[in-house]
């Protein structure tokens, strides 16, 4: 099972290198996008095998199609490297994960033909996915013109007419969903080829509201792909009417020390509450509740890998049972 991790990061370089210690293995390979507007500098001190940082940065603004495009450079320095991958795994900088290495390249093992990626129709007023993402016009903010990129926006969808986003479309379904999947190569490689002949569709994406949570899914959604979709495998707890997922801290232990970790209840999304092997967000701050994380994954490990030892032949069951013993002299 090879795993191409691809991680947006623009700050907390502590933890995104202890990010990639985490995830390290022979079958793990790491791309990393680094906002533009960041000092690539502070991140020389990140250290691992199969470490690449992407030679084109985006400058990466909140809600608009900067993310997507960071995304599809991620996408495409992987393809272009020529490796097999199994799996491409889209990850924030302030992700970690809340199952050892060895359960989650099994997991995806397990699963392998499943696309892990959050979709649910729009409109959804409940979870704030508004149909005036599509329908309004959106221009890309930030910057020291910001002020008067909101009055201009808000002079157009004043006096201009609504964006039809059905023709857009072409009648397909618009979908929303969390920005962070895992999705195998075929899945990948299809949206790129997508986005490349369907050039409108990306431009009429420019001007939505947060196409992060919109683009991927929307495509694979319709497509042959949808009958593969299951769910994100990143936890996150979003406090009602916040923009934005709570920081972890020692109080979600209970359910990161579970053998299986489900997502939280108010993970801003109506389907169910599936398995999760990642959770967001961390940051340099959140040393003590990583190491807490840490103990628990290496329990969870032993136990895996002794509980595989003893399903397996004689030469994988040795092999398992000294990988068991050596984390267990890790721990406390």
């Amino acid at each position: 099972m090879r795993i191409a991790y691809l991680i947006l990061a623009h700050n907390n370089p502590g933890h995104l290198n202890r990010l990639i210690q985490a995830l390290q293995s022979a079958h793990a390979y790491f791309y990393v996008h680094v906002d533009k507007k960041t000092d690539i500098g502070i991140y020389k001190k990140i250290t691992g095998k199969n470490v690449i940082f992407c030679s084109e940065r985006i400058d990466c603004i909140w809600g608009n199609i900067s993310l997507v495009d960071a995304s599809l450079v991620l996408v495409k320095s992987a393809l272009a490297e020529g490796r097999s991958f199994d799996y491409f795994v889209l990850l924030s900088g302030a992700c970690y994960p809340v199952q050892p290495r060895e359960y989650i390249e099994d997991f995806f093992e397990r699963h392998k033909g499943r696309e892990f990626i959050e979709a649910f129709a729009l409109p959804n007023f409940e979870h704030g996915k508004k149909l005036e993402r599509l329908s309004r016009y959106w221009i890309k903010r930030g910057g020291k013109l910001d002020g008067i990129k909101w009055r201009l926006q808000k002079f157009m969808n004043s006096f201009f007419p609504e964006r039809d986003h059905v023709k857009h479309l072409n009648g397909a379904q618009a979908m929303a969903g969390s920005q962070w999947w895992a999705l195998s190569h075929e899945a990948v490689n299809y949206v790129v080829g997508f986005i490349a002949d369907n050039p409108s569709f990306y431009n009429f994406c420019k001007h939505t509201d947060c196409p992060d949570e919109f683009v991927f899914q929307t495509i694979l959604w319709n497509s042959r792909f949808r009958e593969k979709i299951c769910h994100s495998l990143t936890f996150t707890h979003w406090e009602k009417n916040k923009s934005g997922p709570e920081e972890i801290d020692a109080a979600y232990m209970p359910i990161f020390e579970r053998r299986t970790v489900l997502d939280s209840q108010t993970n801003n999304c109506p389907n169910e509450k599936e398995e999760v092997v990642f959770a967001r967000k961390f940051s340099d701050r959140s040393g003590p509740v990583l190491d807490l994380v840490d103990g628990a994954n290496l329990e969870k490990a032993a136990l895996f890998l002794g509980e595989r030892a003893d399903t397996v032949g004689d030469g994988g069951a040795s092999r398992a049972s000294s990988e068991a013993d050596l984390l267990m002299r890790k721990l406390p």
